[in-house]
């Protein structure tokens, strides 16, 4: 039961419904944005990624022409990670040598590329405000805490 009283009772704003379909054509506008922008050359799950964020970054006002390659290194990026990690996680992300120091486990070359990846893919996070504490930077929306902050203006 989602409230006090039936649907069918409950009257909604006027206004509601122009909130609606305004909303389903901004999403379509950033959609169609982040297709037009959409480079080419892409692979089939590089664009899966950029059909996934850049109509977010569409709605945040960050995608922009100069900004395409960046995203889509991130898409790169990112899938390299994804496949890396399936890779491993198929196989062992160990193995074991024996020699003359006895019993050894060692990691795979690919955990090294995976942590490399993300090193690159974490830093692609914080330069989009993709993450909670790197979307702060992005707000413009919080002043001062005192009020009396006058550059805030400029």
């Amino acid at each position: 039961m989602a409230g006090r009283y039936p649907e069918s009772v409950v009257e909604r704003h006027p206004a509601f419904d122009q909130g609606k379909a305004a909303s389903a054509a901004n999403e379509t506008q950033h959609k169609d944005r982040a297709k037009e922008l959409m480079p080419r050359g892409m692979t089939a799950d590089e664009k899966k990624v950029w059909n996934r964020i850049a109509p977010e970054l569409s709605a945040l006002g960050r995608l922009k022409k100069h900004f395409v390659d960046f995203v889509q290194e991130y898409c790169v990026v990112k899938v390299r990670m994804d496949s890396i990690r399936t890779e491993l996680d198929s196989k062992e992300w160990t193995y074991v040598t024996t020699g003359r120091h006895g019993m050894q486990f060692k990691s795979r070359p690919q955990v090294a590329q995976l942590n490399d990846d993300w090193r690159k893919w974490n830093s692609l996070v914080a330069q989009l405000g993709l993450s909670p504490a790197t979307e702060l930077r992005f707000n413009d929306k919080q002043g001062s805490l005192f009020g009396d902050d006058e550059f805030g203006n400029i």
